[in-house]
């Protein structure tokens, strides 16, 4: 079974990412420039850099990856071996023999953990996925 992210969710998850990342670095300009005179225009800056930098690979993937020749962004597939996490072409995989179980990391950014016993363990965003997608997913593991 092969579960891929879509073109929507790719953009959410994005987005949610990106605002996780830099929530305290947000939190701390606007504060600053609300109760200071003091206007951060470089952290704006740096910002809007980020943001302008991760919109033009949005439309590169978008325009680019597509066709024969696409790549898949992120995606999960279970087979018989074990659990493979695909990230841009590069794969991680984890063999039912050494999987050790799932769990949600509840923090900010939520994120989906599979374990492993030898400790090399496959971490990506909760929202990677859609809600049918992760369910899917969460069903098929609790069966191995």
């Amino acid at each position: 079974m092969l579960i891929v992210q879509s073109r929507r969710q790719s953009i959410f998850n994005r987005i949610y990412v990106m605002f996780a990342q830099f929530y305290w670095y947000i939190a701390i300009g606007l504060l600053l420039t609300i109760f200071t005179d003091v206007f951060p225009g470089n952290m704006l800056s740096n910002f809007y850099t980020i943001v302008v930098v991760s919109i033009i690979i949005l439309i590169w993937l978008m325009v680019f990856n597509s066709g024969q020749s696409k790549i898949i962004e992120n995606g999960i597939e279970l087979t018989e071996e074990g659990v493979t996490y695909i990230s841009y072409g590069a794969k991680l995989t984890i063999k039912w023999s050494s999987f050790s179980g799932c769990s949600i990391k509840n923090h900010f950014p939520r994120i989906i953990l599979l374990k492993s016993f030898d400790g090399k363990n496959i971490e990506f965003s909760y929202y990677m996925f859609s809600s049918d997608q992760r369910s899917e997913l969460f069903d098929y593991l609790a069966v191995k």
